[in-house]
């Protein structure tokens, strides 16, 4: 299913352009077996600042890709969920893929992605 939203996302460059980075920080925080806490931890910075509008996909990027370098990884082979996570979800990728009735277009797209990633972050304790 995650790959399904992403080919939505890859056809609508608006899309893309305005959520790609919540759609994936949302998924991996609802599946986060195998990742660091440091990596968790990063995707809930990117939900809650994009979210709050103090911060652009780009400083992202550049943030990652300073912060996990050198020892710091994103993934960690074996990694459990930290203690109290979520195992139920409001909204899922499931929720997010345009249904067969719609029109393709970007804006219910980012729309729907905007709502899961508040939902998603809202859930987490400490949130």
């Amino acid at each position: 299913m995650f790959e399904r939203l992403l080919a939505h996302e890859y056809a609508f460059p608006e899309a893309f352009g305005a959520v790609h980075h919540l759609t994936v920080a949302t998924y991996s925080l609802q599946h986060p077996r195998g990742f660091s806490g440091d990596a968790i931890r990063m995707w809930r910075i990117i939900i809650a600042e994009s979210l709050a509008g103090v911060s652009t996909p780009a400083n992202f990027l550049e943030r990652a890709r300073a912060h996990f370098t050198g020892g710091i990884r994103v993934r960690q082979p074996g990694a459990e969920p930290p203690d109290g996570w979520p195992r139920a979800w409001p909204m899922t990728v499931a929720d997010v893929i345009p249904p067969p009735n719609e029109e393709p277009s970007a804006s219910p797209h980012i729309e729907r992605v905007l709502r899961w990633a508040r939902l998603t972050n809202e859930s987490i304790p400490g949130a």
